[in-house]
């Protein structure tokens, strides 16, 4: 099943990668250039980055929602899926 969610998770990072990429290389202006988390979380974005009040972990929330591409973050939790369906090999 993680792995599953893994290979699933790494063909939609592809998906928007691919997107972006198209988008940025023809200079349009849509959805796809610049998609980070914080857009599709909208006025939430801020109570996710504050939600536990320790400096450092405010600073990597911060990178995670507003700086890193949205396709970043999705290659990031497939290749996390990953590792773990590799090391529980749960059925």
């Amino acid at each position: 099943m993680w792995t599953r969610m893994g290979i699933w998770c790494l063909l939609g990072g592809f998906f928007v990668w691919l997107f972006s990429g198209i988008s940025s290389f023809m200079e349009a202006d849509n959805f796809w250039t610049g998609l980070t988390l914080s857009r599709l979380l909208g006025d939430y974005a801020e109570s996710v980055v504050t939600f536990i009040p320790l400096e450092v972990v405010e600073n990597i929330m911060y990178f995670l929602v507003f700086e890193l591409p949205l396709y970043g973050f999705i290659l990031g939790v497939g290749t996390l899926f990953l590792v773990i369906g590799m090391v529980l090999k749960v059925r």
